[in-house]
């Protein structure tokens, strides 16, 4: 992105930040470093500021634009609602062109251009998670034609602490009859990671490539656990198919009565909105539906919930960027999750599963964390 088109696309956008500071003491990144740089006020100045021609595009941008979440509380609490991650990710596309970013940026990208997925794995392995399930049909879930495809998402299927979120899933697919296929190793990355490091016109061979995939399939529905593919896919995808996120599609099979709860959950449990599920993607009530329609189990909220739910410090490419910023952000996650005295911490979202609970036990903090499929799953029970 030039300087030029910068402004004029977003300069109306940052202008309207009166430098009020009512978004401070909700950004996850300024709670932790305290200064004047990572608020959304001052990335919102610098922006401004370079658009003006005041100041250049020195390493101290670099550092500042590539520290945020992406979560977008700053907008939510803004009274004129400024688009702060916006101009956030508009900036990162300048200074990509100047090829200004973390060199760790570098690896993904050629991971990606490589094999297809950020792990740089052979992408053929995208569904070796499976060789943990019991009973595997012959065609390992990998059909020719399907009415729904499942999009399972780089880190559910390379990240092993994750890789139950699939498990889980694709068995509450087939307790439920559903027709649905994986796409293996034709399945490539969203490219949600390429619009994060500003690199969007990167995503056209990913998306040209997913998107005839569903085709070829003949697919109505695409169905994501991962909020990040849905988001994604809702935002720069066109296809015919229905997307739907698995909140949303278990919600529909329960009121259909294909889901039934044979054993229930019982467990006292909270709730954590995913940032590009609820912000990003206005889907709070199916996750609360689901848990609610589940025998024996109890739902306590966070103080923040829904719209001004806290980020777990996973969003943004920021662990993958600034690891320990990401930690320290999950830490102060942890202790509002403690503070509602729940048994579980259930969220719908593998990033933030990843976070919570990586942090939890390098600190050896007794903290139970699930991701709503593997909830659901038990609770169905054995039929």
């Amino acid at each position: 992105m030039k300087q030029e088109e910068l402004k004029t696309l977003l300069y109306d956008e940052i202008a309207k930040c009166n430098r009020c500071g009512f978004c401070l003491p909700h950004c996850p990144v300024y709670t932790v470093e305290g200064k004047e740089w990572a608020t959304p006020r001052g990335k919102n100045a610098l922006v401004r500021a370079i658009i003006e021609g005041k100041i250049g595009w020195t390493p101290e941008i670099e550092e500042t634009l590539f520290r945020c979440t992406g979560c977008r509380l700053c907008t939510q609490v803004c009274l004129p609602a400024v688009e702060t991650n916006a101009g956030v990710l508009a900036g990162r596309a300048c200074l990509a062109e100047k090829k200004q970013y973390p060199k760790i940026v570098d690896r993904v990208v050629g991971a990606l251009e490589n094999n297809f997925n950020i792990s740089d794995e052979p992408n053929e392995d995208r569904s070796q998670w499976m060789d943990f399930l019991k009973n595997v049909p012959e065609d390992r879930y990998q059909r020719e034609k399907a009415e729904v495809v499942y999009f399972v998402g780089c880190v559910a299927a390379f990240f092993p602490l994750v890789q139950k979120i699939p498990l889980a899933f694709v068995q509450i697919l087939d307790k439920s009859n559903i027709d649905f296929t994986l796409l293996g190793g034709e399945e490539w990355c969203c490219g949600f990671p390429l619009i994060q490091m500003g690199m969007v016109d990167k995503m056209d061979r990913l998306m040209e490539h997913n998107q005839e995939k569903v085709h070829q399939v003949g697919a109505k529905q695409v169905v994501f656990a991962c909020p990040s593919c849905y988001h994604t896919w809702k935002e720069k995808y066109k296809v015919k198919a229905d997307l739907l996120h698995a909140t949303q599609f278990m919600e529909r099979l329960i009121n259909e009565g294909k889901i039934v709860f044979k054993n229930g959950f019982h467990n006292t449990v909270t709730y954590h909105d995913p940032c590009d599920l609820g912000r990003n993607s206005n889907v709070y009530d199916a996750p609360r539906n689901i848990l609610t329609a589940i025998p024996g189990l109890k739902l306590i909220e966070m103080a923040n919930n829904r719209q001004l739910c806290t980020c777990c410090g996973g969003g943004g490419d920021l662990e993958m960027i600034d690891p320990e910023l990401s930690a320290a952000i999950a830490g102060r996650k942890i202790r509002e999750i403690q503070d509602t005295g729940a048994e579980v911490v259930v969220t719908s979202c593998q990033q933030c599963v990843r976070t919570i609970s990586g942090y939890a036990r390098k600190r050896e903090i007794d903290l139970k964390v699930m991701d709503i499929t593997e909830v659901v799953l038990e609770a169905m029970g054995s039929y």
